[in-house]
């Protein structure tokens, strides 16, 4: 486990440091304010798992409902434009360390302002895929990462000249893909079946996020 963490860390730091760099622009003078804005938002966020998923069918023949356990930390950079002081586009990456996985989120992201000043309340919507592997346990097979979504609401507030901070409350959807294999017997002979699934996890979370603009 701690070797997954220091690979963590170790990602989002090369994530981070390549966005930053890349994407950074001249400052504008507030007087010469644009409508349209770049941004970048760098955010930490911890997720826990809620609900319940089927297990594979064991060798038994039995299928088992398994609570949702799993605690995601994760930290995300999102570059994009913002669109009329309320608005804003942009798309994200980040690197995310489950209890038993690593994933790479990669995602287009939407946010909304309810008023057009520094302080104000905010929603924000993120849809795209997670990359990464899920580890085996005694219930099921090796994963991989599948489609996300986060839906959530919060509050902005200046704390710079070109710095805000925000947080917010999240649902989080993320699905992962698996197979496993059952044998049976017919006529003497045994076969095997291969089965691909989709197992939906649910979380609900918090995040914290410095932006520069």
């Amino acid at each position: 486990m701690v070797k997954k963490l220091i690979h963590f860390l170790i990602n989002y730091l090369f994530i981070f440091l390549f966005f930053t760099g890349i994407y950074s622009v001249p400052a504008q003078n507030s007087k010469e304010r644009s409508d349209f804005q770049y941004f970048n938002k760098t955010e930490f966020s911890i997720g826990l798992g809620f609900g319940s998923f089927k297990t594979d069918i064991d060798s038994n023949g039995y299928q088992h409902k398994v609570k949702n356990d799993q605690i995601i930390f994760s930290f995300q950079t999102i570059n994009g434009v913002s669109i009329s002081k309320r608005f804003g586009l942009g798309i994200g990456i980040g690197a995310e360390f489950w209890q038993h996985g690593m994933f790479y989120p990669l995602f287009a992201h939407i946010y909304y302002d309810f008023k057009k000043e520094q302080n104000t309340p905010f929603a924000f919507m993120n849809i795209g895929k997670a990359f990464g592997t899920r580890d085996s346990t005694h219930y099921y097979n090796k994963g991989t990462g599948g489609t996300l979504f986060s839906i959530g609401a919060g509050y902005k507030m200046k704390v710079g000249k070109r710095f805000k901070f925000e947080y917010a409350l999240f649902y989080r959807y993320q699905a992962i893909l698996s197979t496993y294999q059952t044998e049976y017997v017919s006529k003497g002979t045994v076969h095997y079946s291969t089965t691909d699934y989709k197992v939906p996890y649910h979380f609900g979370g918090f995040r914290i996020a410095i932006i520069f603009q």
